[in-house]
């Protein structure tokens, strides 16, 4: 395997895994039959979007949510986004993909907008063979045909786009940039990125990676490091959002330190955009009982203190 080949892979599995916030029956296929089947799939549109709700940790209401694809058989077993979109990466099915998911995104979302309410953000992954010029054109004319706020949405890459081509990435996050979407590197702190990088690209958010959010608990240095990338995207001007939030006390730990926005399985799993559309209305406080601004969060005993207390 080349060196170009190696990054692809590893591209490829980091974008699955920003998929795979399910927990369903999952079906084992041999690749030949996810092709076939995946080609049916797509020609059908029967790749379905489920969302995850994100929150605002000052206000505890949801901010906006995470688009994911996901894919039932007939049967009604799930196959995992880990075997079917490398496969539609392998197979030259990426793009169909991609582009089903974004349409059917922007016109969900769209329909949930209504005149005066809080704009919620879409996050839409973004594979690193999806970066080209075709993919600049569909978003433009996905936006336009849903009228869809451009601001509103905000597509992710993972960290691994810049080790494949960085001049090429940033020419085409920065024509992204120019229609006017926000942009957020996922996967943040899982080793990939040039800190050089992160000055020459046209970022908004930074997405901290779920690996580093569960060692919170654990110790000290994951603390010391997750204060220090809040800091660094603070000077930098980014937005910061910590994902794979599981547990109160990583969520506690979040808030001390001042991380603005968080989604994990605490807060609310993948669901139907109906389910989605419901959980729009909900607070934190709503869904977890108790955590914020409650007489229990002062009253920690010493030894369930969270480690960024204890630093202090």
């Amino acid at each position: 395997m080349t060196s170009t080949q190696h990054q692809t892979y590893s591209a490829s599995r980091s974008f699955a895994r920003s998929h795979m916030r399910s927990d369903g029956r999952s079906a084992d296929r041999p690749a030949f039959r996810i092709e076939r089947e995946l080609a049916v799939a797509l020609d059908l549109e029967a790749i379905s979007v489920h969302y995850q709700p994100q929150y605002d940790v000052a206000t505890g209401r949801c901010c906006g949510v995470e688009a994911l694809a996901r894919w039932m058989l007939p049967t009604g077993e799930n196959v995992a986004p880990s075997a079917f979109i490398p496969a539609a990466e392998q197979f030259g099915m990426i793009h169909a993909l991609g582009r089903l998911i974004l349409k059917k995104a922007c016109e969900t979302m769209s329909s949930w907008c209504s005149p005066g309410a809080e704009p919620l953000t879409l996050s839409v992954n973004v594979s690193t063979l999806q970066i080209d010029a075709a993919f600049s054109r569909l978003l433009e004319k996905t936006l336009k045909q849903f009228s869809f706020p451009a601001r509103q949405l905000e597509l992710e890459i993972t960290e691994s786009a810049l080790i494949v081509n960085p001049e090429r990435t940033i020419d085409y996050l920065n024509d992204w940039k120019k229609l006017g979407v926000r942009i957020a590197i996922d996967d943040f702190g899982t080793g990939y990125s040039s800190l050089n990088y992160l000055t020459r690209l046209p970022v908004d958010r930074l997405k901290i990676d779920r690996s580093l959010v569960q060692r919170l608990a654990l110790d000290f240095k994951s603390v010391s490091i997750m204060r220090l990338i809040l800091a660094l995207a603070t000077e930098l001007g980014f937005d910061v959002i910590a994902e794979g939030v599981e547990t109160k006390q990583e969520l506690r730990i979040l808030a001390d330190l001042g991380c603005p926005k968080v989604q994990g399985y605490l807060l609310g799993r993948p669901m139907p955009a109906r389910q989605a559309q419901i959980a729009l209305t909900k607070t934190c406080r709503d869904v977890i009982k108790p955590t914020f601004g409650d007489p229990v969060a002062g009253r920690e005993s010493h030894a369930t203190r969270s480690p960024v207390n204890m630093a202090r």
